[in-house]
């Protein structure tokens, strides 16, 4: 099975990215059988969402130094490979030190995909910037692109 996750504070702007793409996502068809959870900022959440599952998908706003538009990140939590450029925090605990401790407690994923745009503006507000409003539809069409080569190879097994 496959979750889709959004992680970030809401009221803090472009923070709250993942937030926004899981609501919309809520209202679209397509997603209706797709467990999609917002863990805002609570690391426990975010594991509980995880636990059990065959891949998760975070939707977050992401750090990613001078890339612009959609960025996609993907490691296997079981390993040691996560990717050392992503700089994904988790109510002030970094989401590599939160995998690690959680590996003896939790049944993570084979397949962790991260999924984001940069933030342009972190501060009290409830609305995205521009910049970010406009790769919402993007995000959500990669999510779709993602779960459906999930189901494929499915099949294939």
């Amino acid at each position: 099975m496959v979750a889709v996750i959004g992680v970030g504070n809401y009221l803090l702007g472009d923070d709250g990215f993942g937030i926004h793409v899981i609501r919309k996502m809520q209202g679209i068809m397509e997603f209706s059988g797709v467990k999609i959870v917002d863990a805002m900022t609570n690391p426990v959440m975010l594991l509980e969402a995880m636990d059990g599952e065959d891949k998760v998908i975070i939707v977050d706003a992401i750090d990613t130094g001078d890339k612009e538009g959609v960025v996609d990140y993907r490691f296997n939590p079981k390993k040691d490979d996560f990717p050392s450029d992503v700089m994904l925090s988790i109510h002030d605990m970094h989401f590599k030190d939160l995998i690690i401790m959680a590996r003896d407690v939790y049944e993570l994923p084979e397949e962790v995909v991260i999924v984001g745009v940069k933030p342009e503006k972190i501060e009290p507000c409830l609305e995205l910037s521009d910049r970010c409003r406009k790769y919402i539809d993007d995000v959500i069409d990669f999510i779709k692109r993602e779960i459906s080569v999930n189901s494929t190879q499915k099949m294939d097994r």
